[in-house]
């Protein structure tokens, strides 16, 4: 993925800026001087108004500013490091070290999603972090992402599957979504659901006795049904899975499916307004 996303050109290191706003408005004029936004006060506005929802300093020294505007010309990340930091407007996070900085047009919104999704993930593993706060110049940034790199699919891998995921631990549901969109998965339906195990503990009584086995644990599960574009895509997402603590190899934590779609009526695909 970053192999296609990521410009050297949009590499930063140490900006001689002090606070939130003349980060935006210095990355805006470095990211139009490269050709990827048409109008420089519409998309610092757009930015503007992403930070009106919420600070998106999302953890200590880590920010991902984005916006989604048609005054962007093509999708983009510009990632820029500031070891002294940078005063963000979030006290509580202290000055942002480590800048994931997105744009993207209305018809780039998977590709958009996927981004965040995988920057969210990596800039949470702290050898990351260390190894891009210490990075020199723009191409030890580009080559360190590209060690995080994903492996390209195949065209034989090609095809209409229907993704089934029994998640019996509901509460990690955030976990599951965030790993689907970085799969590029963003059309899913989530059904509420109970096992056949927790109706016979907790419903019948001639097996009351099996509730010890289920102490503890919730009643309920989710039911997780997306269409994928390529079966490998399953192991990938377990593989995530497993990364943010979800085992499915374990007893009771959940299971996947995939199943050959033969045909498909209509549009399973969703707009997203971010």
């Amino acid at each position: 993925m970053w192999k296609k996303s990521i410009d050297r050109n949009l590499v930063v290191i140490d900006p001689p800026v002090k606070n939130k706003m003349e980060l935006f408005e210095g990355l805006v004029n470095h990211v139009y001087n490269h050709d990827y936004i048409r109008n420089k006060k519409k998309f610092l506005q757009a930015l503007l108004d992403r930070e009106e929802m919420a600070n998106t300093e999302l953890a200590p020294g880590i920010a991902l500013p984005h916006a989604r505007t048609n005054a962007t010309e093509k999708l983009f990340v510009s990632i820029i490091i500031s070891r002294e930091g940078i005063d963000y407007d979030n006290p509580e996070m202290g000055p942002a070290k480590i800048i994931f900085f997105f744009g993207c047009n209305e018809n780039q919104n998977r590709e958009y999603l996927q981004l965040l999704a995988k920057s969210n993930r990596i800039l949470k593993k702290k050898d990351f972090k260390e190894k891009l706060l210490n990075c020199e110049t723009s191409d030890q940034v580009v080559d360190l992402l590209n060690e995080y790199d994903d492996e390209e699919q195949t065209e034989e891998d090609a095809g209409n599957f229907l993704l089934i995921l029994t998640l019996n631990e509901p509460d990690k549901s955030e976990e599951v979504m965030s790993a689907m969109v970085e799969l590029g998965i963003t059309n899913a339906s989530i059904l509420d659901a109970t096992s056949m195990a927790k109706k016979l503990a907790y419903e019948m009584p001639v097996f009351a006795g099996l509730s010890y086995m289920a102490q503890g644990k919730s009643q309920h599960s989710n039911l997780i049904f997306a269409h994928i574009e390529y079966r490998d895509i399953a192991r990938k997402l377990a593989n995530l899975l497993k990364e943010n603590g979800i085992d499915l190899n374990k007893t009771g934590v959940g299971f996947i499916q995939t199943i050959k779609v033969e045909n498909i009526i209509g549009n399973f695909e969703e707009d997203i307004e971010l």
